[in-house]
């Protein structure tokens, strides 16, 4: 089941994204006076929380510096409405998949696309899941389209709350969690540093507490992961797997995967298009060459 799980994430995850750094998303998030990258990212993930504040912000968020969450949170809450936010992004999602995928509309797949994935979001477990939830009670537009990404939104929230959930069960902080996604070669280290907010000195002393604990090893200005290293992110990566089984056993593996291989054309355009910025990286996950 957890191989479903993790190749549903490969539709979900570039689907979703679009409400990110599209040209849509960006001018959304600009008429609302979101201007920097840092406060329309927190604005996206955190809006459909109301106006948290920074502590919570960046519990939710796990991988972030706390320091630098607290520079966007709560400030973006002055600038503008949680509730004006999450329609925009909503508006500007659907307007970026409606000129990536012409015709989608009166696609005669939207509707069984839109009941299977709502029946999924519908089927999770939310204990222990508040990006997730949060996203789940914005509830369901009759929009076809902005449904189908709703649902979506709620599936890739509630799988990143799981995947924090696993990390920390594993012994692994919000600042090691970076270099053991950068160690096996999945992102960029100077991208993962700059987006998360860590300085060079947490940075250092997270690489030295993983090589101590023998999951890291360094060799000159590289690192890789040690079979102990490699071992614990697969762990990780299939107790994340395993957060939907759920709800996949209860819509029906079949229909998953009939999803996924429906919508895999819709995503090879959406990676097409170059709408995802940085996550564009990490297209192997996403593509089937």
């Amino acid at each position: 089941m957890s191989n479903v799980s993790r190749e549903l994430w490969r539709v979900v995850e570039p689907y979703h994204q679009v409400a990110y750094r599209s040209p849509e998303a960006t001018a959304a998030y600009e008429s609302l006076g979101l201007t920097t990258p840092p406060h329309q990212y927190f604005a996206n993930r955190l809006a459909a929380m109301g106006p948290i504040g920074a502590t919570t912000a960046a519990a939710v968020l796990f991988g972030f510096n706390p320091t630098y969450v607290a520079a966007s949170v709560p400030a973006i809450w002055h600038i503008a409405d949680p509730r004006d936010i999450c329609t925009a992004r909503q508006e500007a999602a659907g307007a970026c998949l409606r000129r990536i995928l012409p015709g989608v509309d009166s696609s005669p797949l939207i509707a069984e696309l839109v009941r299977t994935a709502r029946e999924l979001a519908e089927g999770l477990d939310f204990a222990g899941s508040p990006i997730g939830a949060a996203a789940f009670d914005q509830g369901y537009p009759d929009d076809p389209v902005l449904a189908l990404w709703h649902s979506f939104t709620v599936l890739r929230e509630h799988r990143g709350d799981a995947h924090w959930r696993a990390t920390a069960a594993h012994g692994v902080d919000p600042v090691e969690c970076h270099l053991l996604h950068a160690a096996d070669g999945a992102m960029p280290e100077d991208l993962l540093k700059r987006v998360s907010g860590w300085d060079d000195t947490a940075w250092e002393l997270a690489k030295t507490r993983l090589e101590r604990r023998n999951l890291l090893a360094r060799m000159g200005g590289s690192m890789s992961l040690t079979p102990e290293g490699q071992g614990t992110k697969r762990a990780i990566e299939a107790a994340t797997d395993s957060h939907a089984d759920g709800a996949i056993h209860s819509v029906g593996v079949n229909r998953v995967i009939d999803l996924r291989e429906t919508l895999r054309p819709w995503i090879t355009l959406i990676m097409d298009a170059d709408v995802i910025g940085a996550w564009k990286m990490r297209e192997a996950l996403w593509r089937d060459e």
